[in-house]
């Protein structure tokens, strides 16, 4: 256990979980999943504003005291240390922030729909509920009952500290060494919609 200014650092992590389905025109449902399950260990100190977005040299908090490391554990775990932020991103923040970070590696914006937003929302609610990531145990009876998309993909992060959208995709999901980067790049999905409830946040891809 790391020491970082004097504070031992907490033993709650932030949990990701990567998963994909795909429906194919025929109605037949297959299941492609990459349980990515990313450990965060956090830190309260050193709060952050969201920092400008670059292409693959995104800049990180000015945080003399911190210490940034990233560990691949497993083919599935990414374990990293990331500061607390003053406030926990909202739905919009986060797909805005998503937007913002394909445009700076050249890959097409994500569009909402009524319906995909209403999924990632639920979602949310579900792993606040829950206590904890499902492990997208849920999400599968979403695609099914569904006819917008034929390809559903879903990114999932959860813990016990506020994070901006911006850290949430530039030092969460893009730090991942067991996938999720390559989600949130994938340049198949047109579609997207960001959900938050509580400190945990969800974002559902679509494609038609």
């Amino acid at each position: 256990m790391k020491y970082l200014s004097g504070l031992k650092l907490p033993k709650f992590s932030i949990i990701f979980g990567l998963y994909f389905l795909l429906l194919f025109i025929t109605g037949s449902l297959s299941l492609y999943e990459k349980k990515s399950n990313f450990k965060i260990i956090p830190s309260p100190v050193n709060k952050t504003s969201p920092p400008s977005i670059q292409k693959e040299n995104l800049t990180k908090p000015d945080s003399q005291s911190f210490e940034w490391t990233v560990e691949k554990v497993d083919e599935h775990l990414t374990r990293l240390q990331l500061p607390a932020d003053d406030h926990m991103s909202t739905a919009d923040e986060l797909f805005e922030a998503m937007n913002n970070y394909r445009k700076a590696n050249n890959i097409g914006s994500l569009e909402k729909t009524p319906g995909i937003c209403e999924i990632a929302d639920k979602r949310a609610q579900e792993q606040l509920a829950n206590g904890e990531l499902d492990g997208h145990a849920g999400f599968d009876k979403y695609v099914q009952s569904q006819n917008e998309f034929r390809t559903m993909g879903e990114v999932l992060f959860g813990g016990s500290q506020p994070q901006s959208g911006v850290h949430i995709v530039e030092f969460g999901w893009n730090r991942s060494l067991t996938g999720h980067k390559e989600a949130i790049r994938d340049p198949d999905w047109h579609y997207g919609c960001g959900g938050i409830a509580g400190y945990f946040a969800v974002f559902v891809f679509g494609r038609k």
